[in-house]
């Protein structure tokens, strides 16, 4: 099963990547693609990218969203 995640880019920074990445190899898992990014200290405009193209790509073919990302993305 393919997700959707956030993953951090460093252990300290506010700073999270959004990667198609298999479910099983989560952790330490080979990312797919990495399809935008997210940062939650910005307080005016966007605080995210996403290439809407590669989403709905991975999502028509059965892609699930983590929780977290689906809250950001609503």
């Amino acid at each position: 099963m393919i997700v959707i995640r956030l993953s951090k880019k460093k252990s300290k920074s506010s700073f999270f990547y959004i990667n198609v990445i298999f479910k099983k190899k989560s952790v330490n898992g080979k990312i797919i693609k990495r399809i935008g990014y997210y940062d939650s200290l910005i307080n005016f405009g966007k605080k995210y990218f996403i290439n809407y193209d590669l989403f709905f790509y991975y999502i028509k073919r059965g892609a699930k969203m983590s929780k977290r990302l689906f809250e950001i993305l609503k």
